[in-house]
């Protein structure tokens, strides 16, 4: 049994293989709005830009998180091996094929791979 099924949710993973040489601010800034405005979702506050670069051993890349009002996108990448994961949840539908296309026009993906995760029992 679901909690609380009278909320629609959805959630999905996009992981990929980039095949742009780089990963900047201005390419995490570009896939989140192209994410926004490809769903039709409302951003509810200015786009989040992150680097655990100074403080992990483990993570190079960048990163970041724009909310809407029906929930929020994250993008992580690691710039060693060209690893991206888009996560985006929303509590209205999307069609995960429009995301992954758009991914493929911006950060020329060579391989992808990616989940809907339901909500349902």
């Amino acid at each position: 049994m679901a909690l609380c099924p009278e909320i629609f949710r959805q959630r999905a993973i996009i992981e990929g293989l980039y095949g742009i040489n780089e990963i900047n601010e201005q390419t995490v800034s570009q896939v989140l709005q192209v994410m926004t405005k490809t769903l039709g979702m409302t951003p509810i506050a200015d786009l989040l830009i992150f680097s655990p670069d100074h403080v992990s051993e483990l993570h190079h890349g960048i990163g970041g998180f724009q909310a809407w009002a029906e929930s929020g996108c994250s993008l992580y990448t690691w710039r060693e091996q060209k690893l991206f994961t888009l996560e985006l949840y929303s509590c209205k539908p999307f069609q995960v094929s429009d995301c992954i296309l758009k991914l493929q026009q911006l950060l020329k993906v060579e391989r992808v791979e990616w989940r809907n995760i339901p909500f349902d029992s």
